[in-house]
């Protein structure tokens, strides 16, 4: 390894350390001067999409715990597949699909399941 590279740097093209991603797939979001609003937009859109997860699984354990009436689970799962929808009519505005969302956080696995 040449002295001027170290582990922490952030690969390149040509570089001696292999990419975990399949070829032709990038595991960061790209954040050049020509597409930040899509990079911005991806990065935005897959934290609600985490937000989504965690209030989908809340929502459940709410459920399953007896602790909602009716008409609460009826209003929390209209609220949850509005978000849901927006998330996908946002993200299509952007030239993304729902599998962009799904960020690789590398040793850590996908951002959500």
């Amino acid at each position: 390894m040449p002295d001027d590279e170290s582990p922490d740097q952030p690969e390149q093209p040509g570089s001696a350390y292999p990419s975990d991603s399949p070829a032709g797939v990038s595991g960061r979001i790209e954040c050049s001067p020509e597409n930040i609003e899509q990079g911005l937009a991806k990065l935005v859109l897959s934290l609600i999409e985490l937000l989504h997860q965690l209030l989908e699984r809340q929502a459940i354990r709410r459920m399953e715990g007896g602790c909602l009436t009716d008409q609460q689970v009826e209003e929390m799962g209209e609220a949850l597949m509005k978000l849901e929808a927006k998330i996908n009519e946002l993200a299509a505005n952007f030239g993304l699909t729902p599998a962009d969302l799904n960020l690789d956080l590398g040793p850590l696995g996908r951002l959500v399941e």
